[in-house]
């Protein structure tokens, strides 16, 4: 059986955040729309994408409150990007190897989906599950 590409199961044209956008404006976006990962883009550039995960770490290291900080300043910049055809089994492989929740999927420069782990069991489930699971994204 051929794996599907990312493409089919990436949540397309992701919210984006500016890199001086603050971490409050972060927190209230991933909590109005229900993500955990979001690109941080510097104009029409990538730069990096910011987690939950990344928030808490930093508010850890940090010992106080962070959400004036620019979210520039807490993303990981070591982006994992992929291609929209590249097979979502690969795509796994290199979130596994590299202990990420997320692949930025570019088409040339632009950012055109993000692949998440969650993402990645939805796929599973419509793959080998016996139903299927309501779209529960609203950026879809």
């Amino acid at each position: 059986m051929k794996a599907p590409i990312v493409q089919q199961h990436m949540t397309r044209l992701p919210l984006e955040i500016e890199r001086i956008d603050n971490v409050a404006n972060a927190k209230r976006l991933m909590a109005l729309f229900g993500i955990r990962h979001v690109p941080v883009m510097s104009g029409l550039h990538l730069l990096g994408v910011v987690s939950q995960r990344d928030i808490l770490n930093a508010t850890v290291r940090r010992g106080r409150n962070i959400d004036d900080l620019p979210i520039g300043e807490i993303c990981q910049k070591d982006v994992l990007q992929v291609s929209p055809l590249m097979p979502i089994d690969e795509v796994a492989r290199h979130m596994l190897d590299r202990k990420v929740g997320s692949a930025v999927v570019v088409d040339g420069e632009y950012v055109v989906g993000i692949f998440t782990s969650t993402d990645a069991l939805k796929a599973i489930v419509g793959l080998f599950g016996k139903s299927t699971l309501p779209d529960t994204n609203p950026l879809r």
